[in-house]
């Protein structure tokens, strides 16, 4: 069986949008499937040509062509809005929703003055103040094709799947393959342990730094628990995205207790665990995710992570560490209490450990290949 796995990113395990694919297609190997990792640049574009239109185009020229060389294609939803009859037919083509837009409709992200500024003056010009913008209602509308084009939608998590449901897609059309971690990571997780801790709380955060991860709500949890714990340190991990530098990154946390974050816009993956192995619990802010890994990858270090209860964590977090949406008080709360009972503490670090080793990547890929053959079986 071959597999095509196309992403518009440059095909590298330093992009966290990009690991996963190549993390599965590693793990796909193992079941016999012959996997073809394809980023812009493996269908013609190049490296610094980051236009989605110009991608999206190349991708249905590419796959007109070559789509029968696969009996899967497997793709970004908003990438092929294009009638499935342009494709072979032999072929299982599947759209894979990083994030549905169908979110923005009901969670309502907290953003700086700048930004509402910016959006207000864009509706002003449209004549329309509550107008989506061009380019998102277009990027919508282009999801929408997709998904009603692939023959098989594949989602991260449960509320994914029940949020399409509620839109009129088939549940029948569905799969959940949520990410997972590979051997090689786990033994480095593992060797991560409570002695490598210190005494004083150490909080850490994996994932980009914006408005959809939270960037509003972290100096009200910054604060909140710098005053019930003065020498409480922060990680923050892997933040580069909408806002690039250290210094982008700190002008949202108070200036007052920079001296205690670290901030790292990149990471090397296999370094991680060295990263979080003097933390003690995680955090995880975020508005409304497709998986939230980074939130999975500090559970594998033995960190009991407090999140919103977004798509992805309320999947596998501990759901007494689940908080509502926006709760920013609650979050920091639960902290605080857990840090204050240690015994706890231990207790749902291991637990943490233990819900991690769930999500392996080969006992993932196994149950997908056995899913991608009886479909395309079903098809013939």
């Amino acid at each position: 069986m071959k597999i095509g796995l196309f992403t518009p990113g440059i095909i590298s395990l330093k992009l966290g949008a990009v690991k996963n694919r190549i993390e599965l297609a590693e793990s796909l190997k193992n079941y016999g499937w012959e996997t073809h990792l394809m980023g812009r640049v493996e269908i013609g574009l190049a490296a610094n040509n980051y236009d989605i239109r110009a991608y999206r185009e190349s991708l249905k020229d590419y796959l007109v062509k070559k789509a029968d060389f696969y009996d899967v294609v497997l793709y970004e939803y908003d990438t092929l809005p294009y009638d499935r009859s342009l494709f072979s037919k032999k072929t299982l083509f599947i759209a894979r929703p990083a994030l549905l837009h169908y979110n923005y409709e009901t969670i309502k992200i907290k953003y700086d003055s700048k930004t509402l500024i910016k959006h207000f003056l864009k509706k002003l010009i449209s004549l329309d103040l509550n107008a989506v913008s061009k380019e998102q209602r277009i990027s919508n509308e282009y999801g929408e094709v997709s998904l009603r084009n692939a023959d098989v939608i594949q989602v991260q998590s449960v509320r994914d799947k029940e949020l399409l449901v509620t839109k009129g897609y088939s549940k029948n059309k569905i799969l959940i393959v949520p990410n997972g971690i590979s051997d090689e990571r786990y033994k480095l997780f593992d060797e991560v342990t409570f002695d490598n801790r210190g005494d004083d709380l150490t909080i850490a955060f994996i994932g980009t730094f914006d408005f959809r991860k939270g960037a509003m709500d972290f100096k009200f949890i910054i604060d909140y628990i710098k005053k019930e714990f003065p020498k409480a340190k922060f990680v923050l991990l892997g933040t580069k995205g909408l806002f690039s530098t250290v210094e982008d990154v700190l002008r949202f946390l108070p200036k007052k207790y920079w001296n205690d974050i670290s901030v790292y816009p990149r990471f090397e993956p296999l370094e991680l665990p060295k990263y979080l192995s003097g933390c003690h619990i995680g955090i995880f802010p975020s508005y409304f995710e497709s998986f939230g890994f980074g939130a999975l990858e500090m559970m594998a270090a033995g960190l009991p992570v407090v999140s919103y209860a977004v798509s992805g964590p309320s999947d596998y977090a501990i759901p007494e560490l689940l908080v509502p949406i926006g709760n920013k008080h609650s979050l920091a709360k639960k902290v605080v209490d857990l840090f204050k009972d240690k015994k706890k503490l231990a207790l749902l670090s291991n637990e943490s450990k233990i819900i991690s080793k769930k999500y392996n990547w080969n006992d993932i890929a196994k149950k997908v290949s056995e899913e991608y053959k009886t479909i395309i079986e079903a098809r013939l």
